[in-house]
This record gives structure tokens, C-alpha cells and sequence, in this order.
């Protein structure tokens, strides 16, 4: 006498993809519509919460994955009412990776325009300025500034880009304040581009632009320890230099601030053997850096 045994099919794990609700398994790496990483969709699956998309965009060399990556190594010491705590262990990649850099005077190399190479993070922040705390999972990519641009252009070549932008919460733009200053006109276009390519992926209309309805933007202006103009006044400098997005911000976005931003505090320029100049930083001293990110969770 024979006895059939049979093997009960394990299921598996389905999760919807965090940023376009794509269907995923347990074994997928990345999101088969929008190529976001699995692991930051189980990351959140796992704390049963909403994620709170602020996404930091920008033209390249803006300074976003240094931004991003020490604005993550102060939020984990803690400062100015918030206190983040990264959840998993890839989130504390873009935070390596940017302090190992500066801490042996260079800056790290740009991100690459492959949507599968650009690093995530996910981090429980908590806000105590006010008498409620308040929590919120601060979920970011680091964006290439090249991958931005041509999703500006040709909408779609970077579903993870559209899918993000259109569940974000509250943008922190960032802008080059020596390249706005030396050249406004094209980032003052830019700017522009990209405050039209927000509003229509969130589908904001012109009956839509109410404060409730829009998305906080933080206008950042990085790297203001080498131009003073923007670091003293940043609204008037926007004013100045932007004023074409300055006017725009405030027709389409009610919920619109203006900072600036430093990650070193002395840095000097070298010049290359083929004679192109690289600026090199001395030493880490953060000014700014948190200011944009409690004003878009305080306002989003």
C-alpha cells in the first residue's frame, strides 16, 4: 500500500508597490512598472502606515544626494525639534556614502541616471515643536538632477520620477545659488519647468489652487557659504534672480518658503591637470540644512 503525499503550494508574499501600487512578490527586487526597490516598499509595508513622500528635486549638481544624505546624519543626532530614526538598513547607505566622502575632502560622485542605482531612504521622523508629537515616515530618493530633466522634457521616461512626484506631500527644491546667481535665467526656467511638471502630475487646475488642495514647496538655495547674497536674504534673492518662478510660486502654491542651505563651511577650488576647477570641501559645518524639512512637515 502506497501513501501520495502532496506539498501544499506555499503563496507568496504580495505586496502593492509603494509609489504606483503595482503588484509585487516576495522575490522581486524592484517594481516591474515604476522600478522602485522592494525593499522600501516592504520597509513601509511592515510599519502598517502611510508613507509621507517629500520629495528633494532639482537640475544636477544642485547638491541633492548631499543634501539628502547629511540632512539624514542630522536628523539621526537629532536637532531643532525632530529626531529621525532610519528604518533599514538602506537607508543608512546615502548617509555613508555622503559623510565618508566629505570627511576625506571630496565630494561624492553624482548619482547615475539609472532610476535601479539611486538610493532610498526611509526614516521615522518625530516632531516635538509643538505640544502634540507628531510622527510622519519621511521616504526620499535620490533623484538624479540628468533623470529630471528629461522627464521634464519627455514625460514617462522616468516612471518612478511621475509615480513619486504625483504622491508627494511636500517638495524641497533645490537650486545652485552660485548658478542662480551667474546664470538666472536658465534656472530661473527651470524652476519653472518643474513647478508645471508638479502641478500637472498632481493635477492641479487653476479652480484646484487652494492652500488645502497644493503641495508645500521648499525653495532651497544650496551652497550659500560661497554666495552671502543668498544665505542673507533668500526670499530676495529668489526675487531677484527667479523672479519668473518667484511670481509663479505664488500663484500656484500657496504653501511656498524660501531657505538656503550650506553643508560645509569652508571649501576651496582646485584646479585639474586638464584645467577644469573642482571644489573641494574642508571641513562639515551644516547651516540650514533641517530648517526646509521641519517648515515642509509642519506645513504638509
Amino acid at each position: 500500500m502506497t501513501t501520495d503525499t502532496y506539498e501544499i503550494p506555499q503563496t507568496d508574499e504580495v505586496v502593492l508597490c509603494v509609489c504606483c501600487d503595482a503588484q509585487m512578490n516576495s522575490d522581486d527586487d524592484f517594481c516591474d512598472v515604476c522600478n522602485t526597490p522592494a525593499e522600501i516598499t516592504r520597509s513601509i509595508a511592515k510599519r502598517h502606515v502611510s508613507p509621507h513622500f517629500i520629495s528633494v528635486v532639482g537640475p544636477s549638481n544642485a547638491g541633492k544626494t548631499v543634501y539628502l544624505g547629511l540632512l539624514l546624519d542630522v536628523l539621526c543626532g537629532g536637532a531643532k525639534y525632530l529626531k529621525g530614526v532610519p528604518n533599514g538598513a538602506f537607508s543608512l547607505r546615502l548617509q555613508e556614502q555622503v559623510v565618508s566622502a566629505l570627511e576625506d575632502r571630496r565630494f561624492p560622485e553624482k548619482t547615475p541616471n539609472e532610476s535601479d542605482q539611486w538610493k532610498w531612504l526611509h526614516c521615522v521622523v518625530t516632531d516635538s515643536a509643538k505640544r502634540k508629537v507628531k510622527q510622519v515616515d519621511f521616504v526620499a530618493p535620490d533623484f538624479a538632477g540628468e533623470a529630471i530633466a528629461m522627464e521634464l522634457e519627455r514625460p514617462g521616461t522616468y516612471p518612478a520620477v511621475s509615480h513619486i512626484v504625483e504622491r508627494t506631500s511636500a517638495f524641497l527644491l533645490l537650486c545652485d545659488s552660485i548658478e542662480v546667481r551667474d546664470n538666472g535665467a536658465r534656472e530661473d526656467l527651470f524652476a519653472m519647468k518643474l513647478g508645471s511638471y508638479i502641478a500637472q502630475q498632481q493635477g492641479l487646475s487653476h479652480l484646484d489652487k487652494s492652500r488645502d488642495l497644493t503641495p508645500a514647496v521648499a525653495i532651497v538655495f544650496t551652497k550659500s557659504d560661497t554666495c552671502p547674497e543668498a544665505e542673507a536674504d533668500p526670499r530676495r534673492f529668489m526675487e531677484n534672480n527667479m523672479p519668473r518662478f518667484s511670481d509663479y510660486c505664488h500663484q500656484n502654491f500657496p504653501r511656498h518658503e524660501v531657505f538656503s542651505a550650506s553643508v560645509v563651511g569652508s571649501s576651496i577650488l582646485m584646479s585639474q591637470n586638464s584645467g577644469a576647477l573642482s571644489r573641494l570641501p574642508l571641513h562639515i559645518q551644516p547651516r540650514g540644512v533641517i530648517e526646509p524639512l521641519h517648515w515642509a512637515i509642519q506645513n504638509s
